[in-house]
C-alpha cells in the first residue's frame, strides 16, 4: 500500500505517509500534543479511502 502523501508544505514536520491500512484509536489522555492540521481538500482524500476500506473489507 502506497498511502496518502503528507508535505512539509501541508504543515506536516517532514514528509510523511498516512497508510489508512494501519489507522487505529487512542484514548485522548495519552496525546500530549498535534503534529499537524489537515486542510480540508487532504481530509477529503483520507475520508474517502478510509471509505473505500471499508467497503471492499466488509459486507453492509
Amino acid at each position: 500500500m502506497q498511502g496518502i502523501r503528507l508535505s512539509v508544505e501541508e504543515g506536516a514536520v517532514k514528509e510523511s505517509i498516512i497508510k489508512t491500512n494501519y489507522i487505529f484509536t487512542v484514548s485522548k489522555k495519552i496525546i500530549t500534543s498535534k503534529l499537524f492540521k489537515l486542510k480540508n481538500e487532504k481530509k477529503k482524500i483520507i475520508c474517502e479511502e478510509l471509505r473505500n476500506k471499508i467497503r471492499g473489507n466488509f459486507s453492509l
